[in-house]
């Protein structure tokens, strides 16, 4: 084949462009419901909940049989595999009985998964940086996930800033195997979201997340690419360019300016959807931040020409889920479906307050 001609097209090209789309339509986002078995124990432990696989499952049951409309402000779901794979809704509703995948998609929100294997240290480096694991068997297992119902998958990588990180090894590590992820994943039928989560963990300046940044995204795109990765049949879930969580605080509006700079730099117009990622932010901040950057690009749609959205965990979750481990149901869901509005607001450029700081 010359190096002018279109690659092959992919089997489920069309329904791939279509959920790219739907995800990241006007006012919505997703839940991020992906926590492995191991994630989640801290945030059960916090609110005095054991982990196990009951309470596991009651909670992401009471997330996705909450009455409120929340399919009005949700278009997907992030799933663990259990999630997706093997339980039911228990809990009283007019869902009782059903799977969780069921329960989705019957209110017009669209099942995905977490498809990684989480990280591991890269040799030789230092300060200790990471890689991804779980490509092997990849597509087997996402050619089950698609028989099951899910839609999309997603792939987490990190990257640590310091003086010297992420170095060009971390940078190159990661973005083949983001870009490997994303190949099998759209084999298979599921839209690829991928995240390259850039974390905060240290003193550094946004100036430096900023450029840290840059080199890792640009890095993904151009193994993706080679990869022959659809990028209409792509999502990307970046982190927001802020300082170090040691650092003094940006302001929304200067968090909204260095990131949309930063995708404008890095990310191809082609793909349809952008969703953030609320790291360790609080609920409010991470609402702020949507909101800031959806007005940044609603003065230069040109600069910032996909969807910008959110795909929260935390942010989501966690009022809800102390309001849960203290026995009250209905506070419980409310507080999240209200999370759920304003998160929907803010991914329009429209949040006017509420959420408390």
């Amino acid at each position: 084949m010359s190096h002018l001609e279109a690659p092959l097209k992919l089997e489920h090209e069309k329904e791939l462009h279509e959920t790219a789309l739907k995800l990241g339509q006007a006012g919505k986002g997703l839940l991020a419901a992906d926590e492995s078995t191991g994630s989640i124990k801290k945030r059960l432990e916090s609110v005095g909940k054991e982990n196990n696989e009951d309470n596991r499952r009651e909670w992401r049951d009471v997330l996705f049989t909450t009455p409120s409309a929340i399919e009005e402000h949700i278009s997907g779901v992030i799933t663990f595999e259990d999630t997706l794979m093997k339980h039911d809704a228990t809990l009283e509703s007019k869902w009782k009985g059903k799977s969780f995948v069921e329960v989705l998609k019957a209110r017009g929100i669209i099942p995905g998964i977490k498809v990684d294997k989480g990280t591991i240290a890269l040799p030789r480096t230092s300060p200790e940086e990471t890689s991804t694991q779980g490509l092997d068997g990849l597509l087997e297992r996402c050619k089950e996930y698609y028989s099951r119902g899910a839609r999309f998958t997603k792939w987490r990588s990190t990257y640590i800033v310091s003086s010297t990180t992420p170095s060009p090894i971390a940078i190159a590590d990661n973005a083949e195997i983001l870009a490997r992820y994303a190949a099998i994943s759209q084999q298979a039928g599921l839209v690829p979201i991928v995240e390259p989560e850039v974390l905060m963990t240290h003193d550094q300046p946004i100036e430096r997340s900023l450029e840290a940044h840059i080199a890792a995204y640009s890095a993904i795109f151009e193994r993706l690419a080679l990869h022959k990765v659809d990028f209409k049949g792509l999502i990307l879930k970046a982190s927001m360019v802020t300082p170090g969580e040691k650092h003094s605080k940006a302001s929304p509006e200067a968090v909204a300016e260095a990131t949309v700079h930063m995708l404008s730099k890095t990310v191809p117009p082609l793909v349809p959807t952008i969703v953030f990622l609320s790291g360790g932010f609080s609920d409010a901040d991470s609402i702020q931040y949507l909101n800031a950057i959806n007005k940044r690009k609603q003065e230069n749609v040109s600069a910032a020409p996909w969807a910008l959205t959110f795909s929260y965990g935390r942010a989501l979750q966690s009022a809800a889920m102390k309001a849960w481990a203290e026995g009250k149901l209905e506070e419980s869901q409310s507080a999240w479906a209200d999370r759920a509005k304003w998160c929907s607001e803010a991914a329009v450029g429209k949040y006017e307050g509420g959420c408390p700081a």
